[in-house]
């Protein structure tokens, strides 16, 4: 239905399914929850709400300078830079598909660059700060991070001539999945755990314990983690005691202010520094 409904020439089209998705997760939340102890406040609402008011607007804001910046500078249309012809006789569904995985190329690669090279994670630690998941901490990101995630995004689907709206529906894919991804609620994805990025999989990935946060970097796509070997999914339950930063949770920043200001005064803000920066 979304695919016959999204207008690729109105962006703004995709708004409402986000809010839509957003409130449908918070709702199954309190219906279907997957952890009893994550539905009480730990005290960081008003951060995660700043960070959805803020954080994603102003990573739009610097993504958008930086494209408008860079094709001043080379003087050459967008289409130029294509290195392939998209197969535009395909299906929509089977471009859409298409371009979640050019799409998750990119960002598996941003992803797991900013848990290996220590000024990446001075950016990324702040997603990683959260001490549950539910659904609105989705955008719990430095918005360098999510710039950069953007782009990375996007980047390979114009270095692949993919058409503005398959642009469109990998984005509502991205941020309906990203919801769900995060949300606290109790499903299963069984075999579909070999395709989607999902909570099942995601929650290890927020893990303290560096091995298993080390792992499951897909965005919306597991496809590049069984390639490189960073799928994650233990027969054992997951310890929801073991998730954040560890050591370093006590002195991390909870103000969506001090987040901010956080990688540029990464050794004056932690007295402790994450194994992630060794």
């Amino acid at each position: 239905m979304i695919l016959t409904i999204i207008d690729p020439d109105n962006l703004a089209a995709i708004i409402p399914f986000g809010v839509l998705s957003l409130f449908t997760a918070g709702i199954m939340e309190w219906i279907h929850p997957h952890t009893l102890q994550w539905r009480k406040s730990y005290g960081d609402i008003r951060t995660d709400i700043f960070h959805q008011l803020f954080s994603l607007p102003l990573s739009q804001l610097l993504r958008a300078g930086l494209i408008y910046a860079f094709f001043t500078i080379i003087q050459e249309p967008a289409a130029s830079f294509a290195l392939i012809t998209w197969p535009t006789q395909w299906p929509l569904w089977c471009q859409a598909a298409l371009g979640l995985v050019v799409s998750e190329l990119g960002t598996y690669s941003r992803h797991r660059l900013f848990h290996e090279w220590h000024i990446g994670w001075r950016f990324h630690s702040v997603h990683h700060s959260a001490k549950r998941l539910y659904f609105l901490n989705a955008p719990r990101f430095h918005f360098v991070d999510l710039c950069l995630s953007g782009l990375a995004s996007a980047i390979p689907l114009a270095l692949f001539g993919a058409p503005p709206v398959v642009v469109v529906l990998v984005a509502l894919f991205t941020a309906l999945h990203g919801n769900w991804q995060h949300a606290n609620v109790r499903y299963k994805l069984g075999w579909l755990n070999w395709v989607f990025a999902g909570a099942e999989l995601h929650r290890w990935h927020h893990s303290s314990i560096i091995r298993h946060s080390n792992s499951n970097y897909g965005n919306n796509l597991i496809l590049f983690d069984i390639v490189f070997g960073t799928r994650c999914l233990p027969k054992s339950a997951q310890d929801i005691d073991e998730l954040g930063l560890g050591e370093n949770d006590a002195q991390f920043p909870q103000s969506w202010w001090r987040q901010l200001l956080l990688p540029f005064r990464w050794k004056s803000m932690l007295k402790v520094i994450t194994s992630n920066e060794e």
